[in-house]
């Protein structure tokens, strides 16, 4: 089964950064710059890890995809998009 949602997600937070509007917490966090992009991903990363240790598989799926949505934002903030991370775990499955 592959993740059709990850795609869509990225087209969708693509389109918010274009759009501009400020309402909008995607554009918001994409104009806050790398670095306060960087930092959610990393306190997603923790609060997934804590959820994975003491909160059980529900907060552990929720968290996990916080990360996930923040991490697509950090990636266009950087002009890169999922394929391009797909292309290195591709390359890195054939060694």
């Amino acid at each position: 089964m592959t993740c059709q949602v990850l795609a869509q997600l990225e087209e969708v937070i693509r389109q918010r950064i274009k759009e501009g509007n400020p309402q909008s917490y995607t554009y918001r966090l994409y104009t806050a710059g790398t670095p306060h992009i960087a930092r959610k991903v990393a306190e997603e990363a923790v609060e997934t890890a804590i959820a994975a240790i003491a909160e059980g598989k529900q907060r552990t799926v929720e968290e996990a995809a916080d990360l996930l949505y923040h991490l697509l934002v950090l990636l266009a903030a950087q002009g890169l998009a999922l394929n391009d991370v797909c292309a290195e775990l591709e390359k890195r499955m054939k060694k």
